[in-house]
């Protein structure tokens, strides 16, 4: 492969979820790092993340409390160019989520709340061969949409928030990632917020931020190519809210380490990566604990040549 337009394609969308005592709901979402901007595609995701809490009450009386929690996806990815300078994007999830507690014990599947993402190419000198230093500045935005259920309840009960697997709300999207490359070494930085509207039951996830910085190299094959990636990734939500009310074990901020690597051949491209925490810092009170765990991502895309390229 001659070349590879970096675009890694980022806003707030793996709702990937806290325990029975958090509501955290973290996460990014992202398309990976992508050839040809002015192609369609269309692909499958898979994710996994797991979090663990416990509630320690420090009496006799009281037996301390603990959730093991994992929370599977696998996401229709699309992609629809719209011309050299839009594109939309899009991604309906499937959800499986486990929660296996010393007090509850339950699982949930079925649709989540997809996205839709509508991005402008503001700059791109990618095209011109006698540049060897290349930037990609994207500037997106859109909706997630209500379509996941958010009230299933156990024993009549609703289940905590973050483990239902929709929001019931329509929330607001902004996103702006940049990417510069100089030969084969290149560095992508991205940055997105995700603004959370209150469902019909009043209650509001907290805003989320996220921003990430990774360094790729291009390795060129004569039948495929290889870019391999690391760097650090950082997302933040704010408390939750019932009413008027803050939501207590909800919220806080994570730092993570990532690696991976793409393939590339032809029109297809296949995506492995692994994130391992390194610094974790959840609103919680004096008795509960939080701790996210390693995440893994796997994914592949077909891409389709436009009419436009």
């Amino acid at each position: 492969m001659k070349k590879i337009l970096i675009i890694l394609l980022c806003a707030i969308g793996h709702q990937v979820a806290a325990c029975d005592v958090c509501g955290c709901k973290l996460g990014g979402l992202y398309f990976g790092i992508l050839p040809q901007f002015e192609s369609h595609f269309i692909g499958l995701r898979y994710s996994h993340a797991a979090f663990n809490a416990t509630i320690k009450y420090n009496s006799e009386y009281l037996d301390d409390e603990f959730s093991d929690d994992t929370y599977q996806r696998i996401e229709l990815l699309g992609k629809y160019a719209i011309s050299p300078k839009w594109q939309i994007n899009a991604v309906v999830p499937y959800m499986m989520n486990k929660m296996d507690g010393s007090h509850q014990k339950v699982e949930a599947s079925g649709m989540g709340d997809p996205v839709i993402l509508l991005y402008y190419n503001a700059f791109n000198n990618s095209e011109n061969m006698a540049r060897n230093l290349k930037h990609v500045l994207l500037l997106g935005g859109g909706l997630k949409l209500p379509l996941g259920k958010y009230d299933q309840d156990d024993q009549g009960e609703i289940i905590n928030r973050n483990f239902q697997l929709g929001s019931g709300s329509v929330d607001y999207i902004v996103s702006l990632n940049y990417t510069a490359r100089l030969n084969k070494i290149g560095v992508n930085l991205e940055s997105s917020y995700k603004m959370n509207t209150a469902n019909k039951d009043d209650y509001r996830f907290g805003n989320q931020f996220n921003m990430s910085g990774y360094l790729f190299y291009s390795l060129e094959k004569p039948l495929f190519s290889v870019l391999p990636f690391g760097g650090v990734f950082y997302e933040q939500a704010a408390m939750h809210e019932h009413g008027k009310i803050d939501e207590i074990n909800t919220g806080g901020d994570a730092y993570f380490a990532t690696a991976g690597v793409q393939l590339y051949r032809g029109k297809f491209n296949v995506l492995a990566q692994y994130q391992i925490p390194v610094s974790q810092s959840y609103n919680v009170d004096k008795t509960a604990t939080i701790e996210a765990g390693n995440r893994l991502t796997l994914s592949a895309i077909f891409s389709i040549r436009s009419k436009n390229n």
